[in-house]
């Protein structure tokens, strides 16, 4: 299938590991190099013009990944292989970005992130009904964007009943945790292991401090600090 794919489709893909059931689209240029990529049954992969994928896990089980032209998605400096995960669900990556975190998206969720936007290194997206981050921003290294509980709090019984049928699965979802929607301006900076929980709606050009706890919405051209984070102008 990669000897086929390099040959139909002009791809550079050194060491890439293929699984494609459903539909790659892709435009000029673009590279991946020691990835795993799995597009299941009437899912898309749909890449622009001079996209390069290096040394990352993708697996599409249900839905569509966008990324738009000249977008970077690579492993950088981390020891662990970042992976992107849509069980269910979408993800629409912008042009010039650059992306080394970790996305998952599931019960039909829609996650997007804009242009020149950089996520840095194991940092983490949980996704499962809406999160929007818009352009020139920068998120830095071990961040958290959450908009969802990531767990159904079951009643222990009922948890540990799911938890014997399941092993060793541990913790798998069988419903749809509560959730809402966060969302991220445009020229936003966000420091090391800051935090956004569900809810949150971050203005422009405002900043996260470095281990920032954000549980409430940060204005326009505010600074958040602190656990709980507290918002005063810049």
């Amino acid at each position: 299938m990669k000897s086929q794919l390099k040959k139909i489709l002009g791809i550079s893909s050194p060491s890439t590991q293929w699984r494609i059931d459903g539909e790659l689209i892709q435009g000029k240029n673009c590279a991946m190099i020691n990835c795993q990529i799995t597009i299941a049954p009437q899912c898309k992969l749909i890449l622009g013009n001079n996209v390069r994928l290096q040394d990352i896990s993708i697996s599409i089980e249900k839905g569509e990944l966008c990324i738009g032209d000249e977008t970077i998605v690579e492993k950088g400096n981390a020891a662990l292989i970042p992976s992107i995960s849509i069980e269910n669900g979408t993800l629409n990556i912008g042009h010039h970005s650059l992306i080394r975190a970790a996305i998952c998206v599931r019960f039909d969720g829609k996650c997007s992130i804009g242009n020149y936007t950089g996520i840095m290194e194991q940092s983490e997206i949980r996704c499962d009904e809406s999160i929007r981050i818009g352009d020139f921003n920068m998120i830095s290294y071990e961040c958290m964007i959450y908009d969802t509980n990531t767990h159904v709090n079951y009643a222990p019984k009922q948890r540990r009943e799911i938890t014997q049928a399941d092993f060793p699965q541990i913790g798998k979802e069988r419903e749809k945790p509560i959730t809402k929607p966060v969302e991220i301006g445009n020229d936003c900076w966000l420091g090391k292991r800051a935090v956004v929980l569900k809810g949150c709606k971050i203005g422009n050009n405002a900043t996260i401090a470095t281990c920032a706890l954000v549980t409430k919405s940060v204005p326009d051209n505010y600074l958040a600090y602190g656990n709980p984070a507290l918002s005063v102008p810049k």
